[in-house]
């Protein structure tokens, strides 16, 4: 087996890792259902010390999965390549949101651990840290967005009878970062369908997100197949540079 497509296929599979162990942060800290934004500080201030290592557990995983997000978007890049005409500019694009996208995994379970590291601070306080956790968790989706509008443009711009990618893969990274949208006006709700709790910030959004990196995960492995049998019919093809055979097609 080639070690550079057993590489991709590993990173196409850290796309299925990464939202289980972000959603399996969750559940480690007891935050299925979210923890809301109306509670008050002893309430939230109870929590963390009730659930203290479950939460300290949680940064963790939600921690490891920024790693593999990074994997996931490095791969989508190098795909991307391989659609003839693709300018360098909407590979970058997209690689450059998905790694800013990476700290909307790492920052908030830094977070999350830095203010379950003292439980028994003043419930103010932990309410302030919960806070600035909670919205730098839900609210960033433009990083996502220009990743996933980078990825569908290339997709629609493979205009050959077997593309890379269908084009029907392309309006689901172009809806499902709009979808994600509602979070911009969480500031000004501590109840309701606008929440960070809510069904159009947080359980919509979190239900799409998973869907989102299945179906992507599975069309990756997909081209890294016919990529794999491109490679065996040429051997010049086999040192993993997308853009050999963007030359040869074009």
């Amino acid at each position: 087996m080639n070690p550079q497509m057993t590489f991709q296929r590993l990173c196409a599979i850290a796309g299925v890792i990464c939202p289980l162990l972000f959603f399996g942060a969750f559940l480690a800290a007891g935050f299925i259902p979210p923890l809301a934004p109306s509670a008050s500080a002893a309430e939230i201030a109870a929590h963390y010390q009730s659930h203290a290592n479950g939460i300290r557990l949680g940064a963790g995983l939600m921690l490891m999965s920024g790693m593999f997000y990074a994997a996931f978007t490095a791969l989508i890049s190098a795909q991307m390549q391989r659609i003839p005409g693709v300018h360098q500019t909407v590979i970058n694009s997209q690689l450059a949101a998905g790694a800013f996208a990476c700290l909307t995994f790492l920052v908030p379970a830094m977070f999350f651990a830095s203010a379950v590291f003292r439980p028994d601070r003043s419930p103010d306080l932990t309410l302030l840290m919960n806070d600035m956790s909670w919205i730098f968790l839900v609210m960033p989706w433009p990083p996502f967005m220009v990743q996933n509008f980078a990825f569908a443009f290339a997709i629609l711009s493979d205009k050959r009878p077997n593309p890379v990618f269908p084009r029907w893969l392309a309006y689901l990274n172009v809806w499902a970062p709009i979808i994600f949208t509602p979070a911009i006006v969480l500031p000004f709700f501590t109840s309701g369908p606008f929440a960070w709790n809510g069904i159009f910030v947080f359980w919509i959004p979190a239900t799409v997100f998973v869907i989102q990196f299945i179906v992507n995960t599975v069309f990756l492995l997909k081209a890294i197949k016919t990529e794999e049998i491109e490679a065996a019919a040429d051997p010049d093809l086999s040192s993993g540079d997308g853009r050999q055979s963007i030359s040869r097609a074009s």
